[in-house]
């Protein structure tokens, strides 16, 4: 009960107070929304392009609370959301239960403790993509294959057997073959370290591959169905790039960028990994420490070698073993002093610092002040950094653990939840949303800002957002509203005649940064003079006649 509580704590307001976030994210809710309002369950679709790269069972979790949620919460982010969060609450359970036996109850809950509120944890549990639904089967698949691993020659372990291959199934179902080449990779660095392999009948696998098999059919089904033959089109080397996860990025990064992502985004438990990874080193004549090093060098290995995804999405299976590690070292070292060797924890002073820069990041960069009511959990995160700090230095590490595992929790509260949605600047749709909030229900086009956003939140007019569209808007001869940002209008300056330029009148006009690129959009809502009436809220009044204004005075480069 206290996971499930610290995980909603954590998760939740991110959840419903972020509006849509990353593109990957609005394409799978405007992809689920259109599925379920066709009744295509089989079909899913952005517009037209079908999602080759993307197993369905993501859309089919979606689809079930978009269905539950009603067709009144279609363009509700929070209703895709839901199930990734629920997915990521459940790794953490997971995490404690089959550790639990293992390591003992005060290290099994430090343990699920540090993955919950590690930085990368919550923002998968937060985003309505892939890699939050597919973190339970990956923690589950790689926890059973452990337990397996160390169980003695005697046991019966069938159950954890088939919850390995059912774990598996379902991974594939939901994010490729990211859960197996986990797996692959984790089993061909054990196999190094031991060069013994006879446990591996443990894992019964002419039953076992059935079973995951089965549970992962439907993807290739519905590749049939779409494809005619699975993954027809495809290059090669797309396809194998497909294989490794939901996540069409296509980039290549720079070496030891998937180390630094993991190391970073797994705070507080970065202070004392260090430390931890070389207590395994040591003691790799033991089963716990050999596997878990297995999994840590296996995946790195995959992930800096082959991957080619984000990193900020792809790191979060080290975590669980991450997170073993270290509370295996804080309840062996507890109460020691000095702190362990190796241990990066900071002077308590510059552990708060540390909090507040984090926190004045963004408003710096808008050049914006914070509102006073979001001062307070400011402050009390930067004193629990600087009390977990202090009591980590003291050798107290369980102490060090509680409280940074509070530290992180109420950061990221204060963080997604607070900080993030109350800068009305970077969320570009929302405030279109809000000054349109009046406007009769009429087809919106879109011009100069293509970002997935506008499609879902806006409920973009496809045929509408184009030279041909605006005009028809002008002349009356289509019902609807326009959205135009400056850039588009300086690009496209004879879209309008002088007669359409005259019937049309400028309804609000807004500045906001295009977070996705980094540069500043000013955009003008307008409509036809003899049009329905639209009155905007006061904050979004146009003072001038229809002309759309330069965003060059702003503290971000306008978009070009």
């Amino acid at each position: 009960m206290a996971l499930l509580v610290l995980c909603l704590a954590v998760y939740l307001p991110g959840v419903v107070r972020l509006p849509p976030v990353d593109r990957t994210e609005v394409i799978y809710a405007e992809t689920v929304r259109d599925m379920v309002a066709r009744g295509a369950w089989a079909d899913p679709r952005y517009g037209g392009v079908v999602h080759q790269f993307r197993p369905i069972g993501t859309f089919w979790a979606q689809g079930l609370a978009a269905t539950l949620a009603g067709t009144g919460h279609a363009r509700d982010i929070t209703v895709y959301r839901l199930p990734g969060m629920l997915a990521v609450a459940f790794s953490v359970l997971a995490l404690y239960w089959l550790t639990l036996p293992m390591i003992g109850v005060t290290a099994a809950l430090i343990t699920a403790g540090l993955f919950a509120v590690a930085p990368l944890t919550a923002v998968v549990a937060n985003l309505a993509i892939a890699e939050g639904l597919s973190l339970l089967p990956a923690t589950v698949a790689m926890l059973a294959l452990l337990r397996l691993y160390v169980a003695p020659r005697d046991d019966d372990k069938r159950g954890l057997a088939l919850l390995f291959w059912t774990a598996l199934g379902f991974g594939m179902l939901i994010n490729a073959l990211l859960v197996p080449i986990l797996v692959l990779a984790a089993l061909i660095a054990l196999w190094v370290f031991d060069r013994d392999v006879w446990w591996l009948g443990r894992l019964q696998a002419a039953t076992g591959v059935a079973v995951a098999l089965a549970i992962a059919a439907p993807w290739l089904v519905v590749r049939v169905l779409q494809d005619g033959m699975p993954f027809a089109g495809m290059g090669f080397k797309d396809f194998i790039e497909a294989l490794g996860g939901a996540q069409d990025m296509k980039l290549r990064a720079w070496p030891g960028t998937f180390v630094l992502a993991a190391v970073l985004g797994f705070l507080p438990g970065t202070a004392l990994l260090a430390p931890a990874l070389l207590k395994l080193w040591n003691g790799r004549d033991g089963k716990i420490a050999r596997f878990l090093l297995a999994w840590v060098i296996g995946y790195l290995v995959y992930l800096e070698a082959l991957s080619s995804k984000p990193g900020t999405y792809m790191v979060q299976p080290l975590f669980p073993a991450f997170a073993i590690a270290v509370a295996m070292l804080v309840t062996a070292e507890d109460g020691k002093r000095p702190a362990p060797t190796y241990s990066v924890l900071p002077w308590p002073p510059l552990a708060a610092l540390f909090a507040v820069v984090l926190f004045a990041v963004p408003y710096a960069v808008l050049r914006e002040w914070p509102p006073l009511l979001l001062a307070l959990p400011m402050l009390a995160v930067a004193a629990l950094f600087y009390w977990s700090a202090a009591e980590g230095r003291a050798g107290r590490l369980k102490r060090w653990a509680g409280s940074g595992i509070a530290a992180l929790g109420l950061f990221a509260v204060t963080l997604l939840g607070g900080i993030l949605p109350s800068i009305d600047k970077i969320w570009p749709a929302r405030q279109i949303q809000r000054a349109m909030a009046e406007c009769p229900a009429l087809p919106v086009a879109v011009l100069g800002f293509n970002e997935p956003t506008s499609r879902f939140v806006l409920n973009r007019d496809a045929d509408l957002s184009s030279r041909e569209g605006i005009g028809k808007i002008a002349d009356g001869t289509a019902q609807g509203f326009a959205v135009i940002s400056e850039s588009w209008y300086s690009q496209n300056p004879r879209a309008l005649t002088g007669e359409q330029t005259a019937k049309i009148r400028p309804l609000a006009c807004l500045r906001a940064i295009n977070t996705m690129r980094g540069c500043t959009l000013t955009l003008t809502v307008a409509g036809n003079a003899s049009g329905p009436p639209c009155q905007p809220p006061p904050e979004f009044a146009c003072s001038e006649e229809f002309k759309l204004q330069s965003a060059s005075n702003g503290a971000v480069k306008p978009c070009d």
